[in-house]
């Protein structure tokens, strides 16, 4: 899934293309804001900033709380043929919150974020996709009741897909421990019952992708007290193996389904012509990757400048070894 930053004009987006550094290392695809400084209110110029190179508009990190503003995004983004990725957080009821609500967080003392906070946006935002016809995207989908609030609106028929991180099919928010800040993200992890959810839900296919929703922190950002730690972890380097470690070897998905979580329906959520394919003529973009391979990932040794991670010391089975970007090898492992 691509790792996106928003951005707030059509300007903004050809600058980054001309950039120099622009480079051959990995694609990136921007998503831009759809409102004003992601204050969820004004609307900002979708067609130009579409016209400029963004796949899709999302004030990802921040929420789009007003039904007005929402209606309108979804509204203004299908007659584009654009989605409209939401990040579903009901922000009034997770002030001050740092984790799941739950036992763990009572036995803490840590105020927690509620499964309301995040499933009653989903619901909201999959009526007004009924009622405008657009599509609707659920970032970092966590709750078993927004899961199933997506299922049915599949049964529905309507434009509405979702997504989930490799955390949030495998950790839980008793994991956190004694206030581990590296299992410390939002969406929260959450119960082992909304974990075994998510599995459920790519076992059925009601979840379309995988996303990292990688998040590097500098070291001081996380040494601190829980509360005060930011949020996030990374995740590009672990994802693929935990797809195939937990699900493939574990759950037993096909190898044809891992691929399609990562790389073909991520291609075509945001309508990415000759991406996620091997077909004749499509960009040459591939990673070839051995599901048998045996190895411990050590986040001292990552490539990443980052290592705030919880996977650091664990065994996976599968693991990429070549990255091809537009027909060049820039990986070898």
């Amino acid at each position: 899934m691509p790792n996106t930053g928003r951005v707030n004009d059509s300007a903004e987006i050809t600058r980054w293309k001309q950039s120099p550094e622009r480079g051959a290392l990995v694609n990136v695809f921007p998503i831009a804001a759809a409102t004003m400084g992601s204050a969820g209110e004004k609307l900002t110029n979708f067609a130009a900033l579409k016209k400029a190179g963004a796949v899709a508009v999302s004030d990802d990190g921040k929420p789009i709380l007003d039904d007005r503003a929402m209606r309108d995004a979804l509204r203004k983004a299908v007659r584009l043929n654009m989605t409209v990725v939401q990040h579903a957080e009901d922000t009034r009821m997770t002030v001050g919150c740092s984790m799941n609500y739950g036992p763990t967080s009572f036995r803490l003392g840590v105020h927690g974020m509620p499964n309301s906070a995040e499933y009653t946006v989903v619901e909201r935002d999959i009526a007004l996709a009924r009622e405008t016809k657009g599509h609707m995207h659920v970032a970092h989908i966590s709750t078993r009741e927004a899961l199933e609030a997506v299922r049915r609106a599949k049964k529905a028929k309507l434009r509405v897909t979702a997504e989930v991180t490799p955390h949030h099919f495998t950790l839980i928010d008793e994991n956190v421990g004694n206030f581990d800040t590296h299992y410390k993200m939002n969406p929260p992890l959450r119960s082992a019952a909304d974990r075994d959810a998510m599995i459920e839900g790519i076992l059925d296919g009601t979840i379309d992708a995988i996303a990292t929703d990688h998040a590097p922190h500098a070291f001081h950002e996380k040494q601190v007290e829980f509360e005060r730690a930011a949020f996030g972890i990374t995740g590009l380097e672990t994802a693929l193996p935990i797809a195939l470690t937990v699900l493939h070897h574990h759950f037993k998905l096909p190898l044809w389904r891992i691929v399609e979580l990562l790389a073909s329906n991520p291609a075509k959520i945001f309508s990415l012509a000759g991406r996620g394919t091997l077909a004749k003529g499509a960009h040459a973009d591939v990673t070839i990757f051995d599901p048998k391979k045996k190895w411990a990932f050590v986040a001292s040794e990552s490539l990443s400048k980052s290592r705030n991670t919880p996977f650091d010391g664990w065994n996976f089975t599968g693991r990429a070894v070549v990255t091809i970007v537009g027909g060049k090898v820039v990986y070898e492992g």
